[in-house]
């Protein structure tokens, strides 16, 4: 890999630059995106459900609100738990108004992963049809003493370009599957929880209408 970054330096071909930075933007998104998902806003939702069903059922709202952290899931929560008083419809519509709020900041710039993954793909290949144009005109209308020079230099820009497009997208493409899948299971448990959080308002108002 090393060889390729210093061959495609060397012979300064724009696509080289152009992969440099797709991967610097690439290791970006990569970077906010896993601390994001993977430890700012990771909550086990289970556990965080069960304390608040047990402040909640114990009438203790006020602790069961403190138990809420920065984590969507927990703004989430949060913002129908200061609405308890106002009845369980209330509840339901705070908990989808921060719902709609907060899943958008787990999606944000995911899809770039992609878009960098297909961008290095073209411009990998944009790089390897110019290498073929180069070995074109190596051999029409150059002396044949630079053929070989010009040949060889087509053949390293086409295939360097494609190998280093490459290593850019297949690793992009990988770490888009991984963070589309955190995402994607932070948004259900969000709903999940939400959900479960109404019914337990349900619960606890048929109870006290029973009583």
């Amino acid at each position: 890999m090393v060889t390729i970054f210093r061959e495609l330096y060397q012979l300064g071909v724009w696509e080289f630059y152009a992969l440099l930075g797709l991967a610097a933007f690439g290791i970006a998104i990569v970077a906010d995106r896993f601390y994001s998902l993977f430890f700012k806003y990771s909550l086990d939702a289970k556990k965080f459900f069960a304390e608040i069903q047990k402040r909640v059922m114990a009438d203790r709202i006020d602790d069961a609100i403190r138990l809420c952290n920065d984590a969507p899931l927990a703004q989430v929560i949060k913002h129908g738990l200061m609405k308890h008083d106002m009845g369980v419809e209330a509840i339901e519509i705070a908990i989808n108004e921060k719902a709609t709020e907060v899943i958008p900041l787990i999606e944000r710039r995911t899809h770039y992963l992609s878009m960098v993954a297909n961008a290095s793909t073209m411009t990998g290949l944009l790089g390897t049809v110019m290498g073929m144009i180069l070995c074109f005109r190596a051999v029409a209308g150059v002396e044949p003493s630079k053929k070989a020079t010009i040949l060889a230099q087509g053949i390293s820009v086409a295939m360097n370009c494609t190998a280093l497009s490459l290593i850019v997208a297949v690793p992009a493409i990988v770490v888009y599957s991984f963070i589309q899948a955190k995402s994607q299971k932070l948004v259900e448990d969000i709903r999940t929880v939400s959900q479960q959080t109404v019914n337990l308002f349900r619960i606890k108002e048929q109870k006290q209408e029973d009583m």
